[in-house]
């Protein structure tokens, strides 16, 4: 039992969040039915909180609730991982466009961040990957004026992780994995070159989505 430590009051955002962890680190694989028995007894607490975490990540559209059977976890599929990939390709050249310069202490923050990036990505090690990542783009796109668009593509960020920590799982033997795309994005930042950013997001971003769909249409999703 991992007793979730109560910070304020919004327990069932704390529930959910942990519940969403265990769904992109595939501890709870896609199609599972989620008992609010089981996970009450996972993290120590009531029904009620769990209840409410679980209509949270159901109005995210990371599981899915049946009136009849209950709560499960969302399938994976090649169509929806295509119109995700789409609308955050869409959303994140935008606010790309809009972000202002790092200044010298950003600019550090983002280098270390992409270094534990590249060391998580090469290790394997899937949960703090895609938590750092998170925390990457948060960083990134708090750059930008467009409040409402950065608020939009963290949240598709979250809806993709499932997704995403599909191509952290593939490993070619001998080879090293690096973030290429947040590598070309720093790059740019640093020579302050608008157009050289907005070239390697699209250039990276599309092979990202190829690949990613062909690891999904090989798994027969």
């Amino acid at each position: 039992m991992n007793n979730v430590e109560v910070k304020g009051v919004d327990l069932p955002a704390q529930i959910a969040q942990q519940v969403r962890k265990l769904i992109n680190r595939g501890t709870l694989a896609p199609g599972l039915q989620l008992r609010q028995s089981d996970l009450a007894d996972r993290f120590g607490i009531s029904r009620v909180p769990v209840r409410e975490a679980l209509k949270l990540l159901a109005a995210e559209g990371i599981i899915e609730h049946d009136p009849n059977r209950g709560f499960f976890v969302a399938p994976l599929s090649t169509d929806e991982a295509r119109q995700l990939y789409r609308y955050r390709f869409l959303l994140e050249r935008e606010l790309l466009k809009t972000v202002a310069w790092p200044d010298s202490t950003q600019m550090k923050a983002l280098k270390v961040m992409l270094e534990r990036l590249d060391s998580y990505l090469d290790k394997g090690q899937r949960a703090e990957w895609i938590d750092e990542y998170q925390d990457f783009y948060a960083l990134l796109f708090d750059l930008s004026p467009d409040k409402i668009l950065r608020r939009e593509a963290i949240r598709l960020i979250r809806l993709t992780d499932r997704y995403r920590a599909l191509a952290s799982e593939v490993r070619v033997p001998g080879e090293q994995r690096t973030a290429h795309l947040e590598h070309a994005l720093l790059a740019a930042m640093s020579k302050r070159d608008r157009a050289q950013l907005i070239r390697g997001f699209e250039r990276e971003r599309e092979k990202i989505l190829t690949s990613m769909l062909a690891r999904i249409d090989a798994r027969g999703l």
